[in-house]
C-alpha cells in the first residue's frame, strides 16, 4: 500500500480474490492498468467483488462502449498550446507518451460510468437493467498498449514529487490520479503540459463541463442492459456503518475525480496531436 494520501492496494501487492479481480478488470476494460478506483475499493474486498460482478457484464456490451464514447472527447473551447515536443523527447518516447494518454482517455469514461452506476445504486436508485443489448465487445487488453508503471509518490524524485503534489492541490484531491502517476516517468512532458493545464483546471467552463459529464454519465448508467443493485442493505451483512459510509465516500469522490480526468485527458491529447 502507498501510505501517501488515499490508501490503496497496488497490483503487485494484490493477493487471492483481489488479484483475480484485478486481472479480470484489465481483461474486461481492455487496458493494462488497474485504475485508482479499484485499487482503493479493494480495501473493501467484498464490496469490490459484488460491485464489479454487477457492472462486469454491462462493460462487455456495445451499449456501454457507445456510452463511453459519448463521454470521451469533451468539447473544450480553450485552445491547447502547440509544443515542439521533439526538442524534449525522441520519437519513440513520444509514441509511449501518446499510448499512455490513449490508455487513460479510453478507460476513464468507462470508469465514470461504473462509478456513476455504483453511486446511484448505493443511493437507493438502482440500475434496473434495460435488457436491451446491442451486442458484445471482445475482451482483452489492446496488444499495442504498453505496460504502465505508476510512480509512487514517496519514491518520486523531489522535483517530481513537488509536481505531483501541485497537481493534487490544484485538483483539491487527497491523492494523485493514475494518469499523472504514469506520466511522472516523463517529467519534462508532465511539467510543461501541467503548467498550461493547471490554468484551465477550476475555470468556469471546466467546472461546468465536469458537472455536465457527471450528469450525463449518471443518465447513461441507467441505460445499462444488466442490473446494478448493490445497496446499503446488502453491505450491512459485511460492514459497519462507518465502513459503509467510507465506501459511499470513496465512490462519490471518484465520480468527481473521473469527470475531471476526462477533461484533463482531452486537453493533454490535444497537446500531443
Amino acid at each position: 500500500m502507498d501510505h501517501y494520501g488515499v490508501p490503496e492496494i497496488f497490483e503487485s501487492e494484490a493477493k487471492g480474490q483481489t488479484s483475480l479481480i484485478y486481472q479480470d478488470i484489465k481483461y474486461v476494460l481492455k487496458v493494462p492498468v488497474v485504475n485508482f478506483i479499484f485499487r482503493t475499493t479493494a480495501l473493501y474486498e467484498k464490496f469490490l467483488t459484488i460491485a464489479w460482478n454487477q457492472v462486469r457484464p454491462n462493460m462487455l456490451t456495445v451499449n456501454m462502449e457507445k456510452a463511453a464514447q459519448m463521454l470521451r472527447y469533451p468539447s473544450l473551447s480553450v485552445n491547447s498550446p502547440k509544443i515542439d515536443w521533439g526538442k524534449l523527447y525522441d520519437y519513440e518516447d513520444m509514441i509511449k507518451i501518446k499510448r499512455i494518454l490513449f490508455t487513460f482517455n479510453y478507460v476513464n469514461p468507462k470508469l465514470l460510468l461504473i462509478a456513476s452506476a455504483w453511486l446511484e445504486s448505493l443511493a437507493n436508485r438502482p440500475i434496473k437493467g434495460s435488457n436491451k443489448k446491442e451486442g458484445f465487445i471482445i475482451p482483452g487488453v489492446f496488444p499495442s498498449l504498453p505496460q504502465i508503471e505508476l510512480m509512487r509518490i514517496p519514491d518520486a524524485p523531489p522535483d517530481v514529487m513537488n509536481l505531483l503534489l501541485d497537481i493534487a492541490e490544484k485538483h483539491q484531491s487527497f491523492d494523485v490520479a493514475s494518469d499523472f502517476r504514469a506520466l511522472a516517468y516523463y517529467p519534462k512532458f508532465l511539467g510543461v503540459s501541467w503548467e498550461y493545464l493547471k490554468n484551465y483546471v477550476g475555470s468556469d467552463e471546466y467546472n461546468m463541463m465536469s458537472s455536465r459529464l457527471k450528469t450525463q454519465a449518471t443518465q447513461l448508467s441507467h441505460q445499462m442492459p444488466y442490473p446494478v443493485t448493490i445497496d446499503r442493505k446488502e453491505l450491512e451483512k459485511y460492514y459497519s456503518n462507518n465502513e459503509i459510509a467510507g465506501i459511499y465516500g470513496i465512490v462519490s469522490m471518484f465520480q468527481n475525480v473521473l469527470a475531471d480526468l476526462v477533461i484533463d485527458g482531452e486537453y493533454l491529447r490535444r497537446m500531443v496531436e
